[in-house]
C-alpha cells in the first residue's frame, strides 16, 4: 500500500497536467512506464531497432519521422486524425509513414512491433507525450 502510493505520488509530480489527486489504480500504467523507465536507465540500455534508426535518421537529417510515428500510434492508426495533429495534409503524412517504413524497417502492420516501438517512444523521449 504504501509503495503504492509513493508511486503514486511520483508520478503526479512528473506530470506536466497540473493534476493533483488520483489513486494508484488510475495512476497504473504511467507507474509501470516510469519503473521501465528507471530499468532502462539504470542498466544504461540503449535505443534499438526500428526506433533507434528514425532517431539517427532524424538527427542527422532535421527530419520528422518520429513525430509521424507518434501521431500515427497516438491516433490508433488513423491517418487524418494523424496528419492533423502535425499539420500536414494526409497524403503527405501517408508518403512520411512509407519512408518512415522504409528507413527503419518497421513494419506497422504487425502489433508487437508497433507495441515495441511505442514502448521506447514513451520510454525514451523525456516528456513522455
Amino acid at each position: 500500500m504504501r509503495a503504492d502510493a509513493d508511486r503514486a505520488l511520483r508520478v503526479l509530480r512528473a506530470r506536466s497536467d497540473g493534476a493533483g489527486a488520483a489513486s494508484y489504480a488510475q495512476l497504473y500504467f504511467e507507474s509501470l512506464l516510469l519503473q521501465l523507465r528507471d530499468l532502462v536507465t539504470a542498466e544504461a540500455q540503449p535505443p534499438t531497432g526500428a526506433y533507434q534508426r528514425l532517431v539517427a535518421h532524424d538527427a542527422a537529417r532535421g527530419g520528422d519521422l518520429l513525430a509521424t510515428l507518434r501521431a500515427y500510434l497516438d491516433a490508433f492508426g488513423d491517418v487524418n486524425a494523424a496528419s492533423a495533429a502535425v499539420h500536414v495534409h494526409p497524403n503527405t503524412f501517408r508518403y512520411r509513414l512509407r519512408r518512415l517504413s522504409e528507413v527503419s524497417g518497421l513494419d506497422l502492420a504487425d502489433p508487437d512491433a508497433r507495441l515495441a516501438v511505442h514502448l521506447q517512444l514513451r520510454l525514451y523521449e523525456r516528456d513522455g507525450g
